[in-house]
């Protein structure tokens, strides 16, 4: 874990699960922060101060912002570097403060060293078995996942998608996923809702003991046919 020494936009302690090495830095975990404080309202960029990290400077890569507006949740990704090795940056995105006073950040994602040139480990492509348990909607329409021993990523899209009367959870069996992930993160929709302005659809997910569940989807969520989709690269809690 590598809790935060401080931050520019008003936001507590923020802690997160980490792998790191000299090719690579993962990042999981989520933090929510106010976006009606005068720190986040003077920031252009959200800076997040830590210990060393194992990489001095990274490219660029991605993780997602969400809110809740009327009992929904909206978002979408926004770009992530590392700055130094006491820095961790993200966009500043605030399109939203008109209907939430609140925004959650969640890390699933991977950085490399600006410039690399080091050959980088291919990990092993594996095609999973997914059992969708609580309706028929396919989210193995596409899929790609890659398994390496401290770390692992996972991609799926939905064709189309049906909801059940009411509000349900979906749980997803991954078999061949390991089971020594246990995270949160947003599952995306690809249509923008029609009342907002910016941002698309989003509900939370979590994947734990190589199980998928997607909460609370409302009757009718995301319309139909639709292409929605997860993306994340996980750490791995091996003993």
């Amino acid at each position: 874990m590598i809790t935060s020494t401080g931050n520019n936009f008003g936001a507590g302690s923020i802690t997160l699960k980490d792998f790191q090495s000299e090719k690579v830095l993962v990042l999981n975990g989520k933090f929510s922060f106010s976006n009606k404080s005068e720190a986040f309202k003077a920031a252009t960029v959200l800076e997040i101060y830590v210990p060393t990290l194992s990489i001095p400077k990274s490219g660029m890569s991605g993780c997602y912002i969400m809110y809740e507006a009327n009992g929904k949740f909206y978002g979408t990704t926004i770009k992530t570097w590392v700055k130094n090795r006491n820095t961790i940056c993200v966009e500043k995105l605030d399109h939203w403060s008109d209907q939430t006073d609140d925004y959650t950040i969640y890390f699933a994602n991977l950085y490399v060293p600006k410039g690399q040139r080091g050959v980088f480990e291919v990990c092993q492509a594996t095609r999973l078995t997914l059992t969708n348990t609580t309706s028929n909607n396919n989210y193995g329409y596409y899929q790609s996942c890659y398994i390496c021993d401290d770390w692992c990523m996972i991609a799926l899209m939905t064709e189309s998608y049906n909801t059940a009367s009411g509000t349900n959870d979906e749980v997803v069996t991954l078999d061949g996923f390991p089971t020594d992930v246990d995270v949160e993160l947003p599952f995306v929709g690809d249509s923008v809702n029609g009342g907002q302005s910016y941002g698309t659809d989003m509900l939370k997910a979590s994947i734990k003991d190589a199980t998928l569940t997607v909460f609370q989807v409302p009757f009718g969520w995301g319309g139909m046919p639709k292409e929605h989709f997860l993306f994340g690269v996980f750490i791995r809690n091996k003993q």
